[in-house]
């Protein structure tokens, strides 16, 4: 399911929310309050007012399956509506504790939490941008910026936040306004502001924060919200991609052939339209119109990234990391759509090869998309449904009661679809195979099956008992060989996602994640603050077992990888970058890269089904294929080293696609 730790920091002003305020506002400030929506189920709130001395006060939280913050922050400014003095307590997305200031002493600004701190002298004109914060403060940044002369408001410690676009809206009789932002993430940011310039809504298909009493608007504001999103990525996919009227030809390449793992130098491969046509160490006379000399450079099939819950800000991190193939394993209802722009190529992005419909019974622990069913009869017609709207796989989630999941799986698989998902709480993961589950994912559900079955792993129980316990865990015992052998019977494949739990289970606030270290220095710095803000809470001492628990993962991997049990390589993580770490995790554990390759490659397509389609550099199948400089079948980190990406006959300039959404490219 869609990690929110990291979109919430964006979307919800924990990195973004830097505070000012219009003199015009500051008699009238009256206290507001929020909903929280996940879809369309309420999950959380949000509470603005104004106190007695001046100051702003904000309380915001949110459950997302045991996780979410609980923020209290209080924001004074000068007269010139600057941040001068700013406190926030509470506890972050994963319950760790959050103690943040910002102050100016002497002209000189402050500012202290448990991921970062600095100084600097304070000129009174950039705003302080807190990593961990509200929705609540964003009428104040906002105001700021509709104020200011040039659209712009300078942040500390570093970047801006710039004004798109202003659009005014009547929805029924609310007046109110649309501001298009930029500086704050990949792509532009979009808020609403009522009459008043007081924040009003963020909307989204997953998360909303809208105005208490009116939550009924979030949909007709998200449709006119979409509208303008649309436009954007419009623009980009006419700008950045380069579509040849005829042939290709790629000359002088080393080809990855992912069926026997070798390299095939001196390879020449010709592309016709959407296809590839010939494919040969022969020279190719052919009318051409474009010829592309790979000389030291490898040629690899496009890679699958078989985890995600892509949306339409995914697909150039996709493209521009030479993912041009992804598996979506939950999602709003607005996936087919989104499907049919990015298979279509209407927008930049992969192909999505599986939609797998996300259903979860009702309850406090219940996902926050998807069919939320409150029986086995609504489970199974909302497989129907699922199938009926052309979705291939199903994915089930923990709170699904264990006696549901033979019925449902037995239906999917009479209906041509395949079954996988989170184990359901109070189950192991052999009784899940033995009722009919496809595939599991999240290496973490392995682990789970040599715990105790009441551990309640609808909540974060399922993360912090494998950190603690999973370094005991012996892979040589026979219940292990056992359950490997389970797997490999019933063909059961394992999508383990290994990378995120690097993070959540060996950092403390301050410390980088280690998913993403390499590339942090690559990414706006409102995006690299996210990074610092560490994983689960970690008991004194725990830091060692931690780290051994996560590499007992890594081993896990490894097994499942010699005892022929069918891994696929997913990220439930940052697009593109999100996959580069998961195969370097593959390879530290032991997997030889050629065969990690293979994995991200034409296995991931004969999984998709789509293995007669694409995964491998053959003739009459699809132009999926990127250009590499390096070796990654020998240090499998210059698969970063992606210099072309072509899906469907289509190039794309990795360099291009990163500079037009703030990120540098590996040169």
């Amino acid at each position: 399911m869609k990690n929110l730790s990291i979109a919430i920091i964006v979307v919800a002003g924990m990195v973004f929310c830097s505070c000012s305020e219009s003199k015009s506002s500051e008699t009238s400030y009256e206290p507001m309050d929020y909903t929280i929506l996940f879809g369309d189920n309420e999950a959380g709130y949000q509470k603005s007012w104004k106190n007695a001395d001046g100051s702003y006060g904000y309380e915001y939280e949110f459950n997302d399956r045991g996780r979410g913050p609980h923020i209290e922050e209080r924001i004074e400014l000068n007269e010139d509506g600057i941040i001068t003095n700013l406190e926030i307590k509470g506890h972050n997305y994963y319950k760790d504790t959050v103690n943040e200031t910002f102050k100016v002493v002497d002209g000189v600004a402050q500012w202290k939490s448990t991921s970062e701190e600095g100084e600097t002298d304070f000129e009174g004109k950039r705003m302080f941008s807190p990593i961990n914060s509200s929705f609540g403060s964003s009428d104040i940044w906002l105001a700021k910026l509709l104020d200011s002369k040039d659209g712009k408001i300078e942040l500390l410690p570093a970047g801006a936040i710039k004004l798109a676009s202003l659009e005014n809206h009547m929805v029924d009789t609310l007046d109110l306004r649309l501001i298009e932002y930029t500086g704050q993430s990949f792509t532009p940011g979009y808020v609403w502001i009522d009459e008043n310039n007081r924040f009003f809504a963020y909307t989204s298909s997953w998360f909303s924060c809208i105005r208490k009493g009116l939550e009924g608007y979030a949909k007709q504001l998200q449709s006119i919200q979409k509208e303008k999103e649309q436009a954007y990525f419009n623009r980009l996919s006419a700008n950045l991609t380069e579509n040849p009227d005829g042939k290709i030809l790629i000359t002088n390449a080393t080809l990855f052939n992912a069926k026997d793992g070798k390299l095939q130098p001196g390879a020449n491969v010709l592309i016709d339209g959407k296809k590839i046509v010939k494919v040969t160490r022969d020279a190719i006379t052919a009318d051409v119109v474009k010829t592309i000399d790979a000389s030291g450079k490898m040629v690899l099939p496009g890679l699958f990234d078989m985890h995600t819950h892509i949306d339409k800000d995914d697909g150039l991190l996709q493209l521009a990391a030479g993912v041009t193939s992804v598996r979506d394993l939950a999602n709003s209802s607005e996936l087919p759509k989104l499907a049919d722009d990015f298979n279509s190529n209407k927008l930049i992005g992969p192909r999505i090869v599986v939609m797998s419909g996300f259903i979860d019974q009702a309850g406090p622990y219940a996902g926050p998309t998807g069919a939320i069913v409150n029986s086995l009869d609504e489970g199974m017609q909302a497989i129907r449904d699922y199938k009926e709207k052309g979705y291939q796989q199903i994915k089930l989630y923990s709170s699904i009661e264990p006696e549901w999941v033979k019925p449902m799986a037995e239906l999917s698989h009479e209906l041509g679809m395949r079954l996988s998902g989170h184990i359901p709480a109070h189950m192991l993961a052999e009784q899940a195979v033995k009722s009919g589950y496809d595939e599991i994912q999240h290496v973490n559900m392995i682990a789970l099956n040599f715990l105790p079955d009441t551990i309640d792993t609808r909540t974060p129980l399922r993360f912090s008992m494998v950190a603690e316990n999973t370094h005991a865990l012996d892979l040589e015992s026979a219940e292990f060989k056992n359950f490997m052998a389970l797997l490999k019977e019933n063909n059961t494949v394992v999508d383990p996602t290994v990378s995120i739990f690097e993070g959540m289970m060996t950092t403390k606030a301050g410390q980088p994640d280690p998913s993403f270290e390499a590339i942090l220095h690559r990414l706006p710095l409102t995006i690299q603050r996210g990074y610092y803000s560490g994983g689960l809470p970690m008991k004194e001492g725990m830091e060692e077992t931690q780290q051994a628990s996560f590499n007992k993962l890594l081993d896990i991997v490894k097994q499942l990888h010699d005892n022929g049990i069918t891994i696929v390589p997913g990220t439930d993580d940052m697009a593109g970058f999100g996959l580069h770490r998961e195969l370097e995790n593959y390879v530290r554990a032991g997997i030889k890269p050629t065969e990690v390759l293979q994995l991200a490659t034409l296995v991931s397509a004969q999984v998709s089904g789509v293995g007669d389609k694409t995964g491998s550099i053959e003739e009459g199948k699809w132009a999926d294929l990127i250009l590499v400089e390096g070796d990654p079948t020998n240090d499998i980190s210059d698969i970063r080293k992606v210099t072309l990406t072509i899906k469907d006959g289509r190039i794309y300039d990795p360099q291009k696609l990163y500079d037009a959404i703030g990120v540098a490219h590996f040169k």
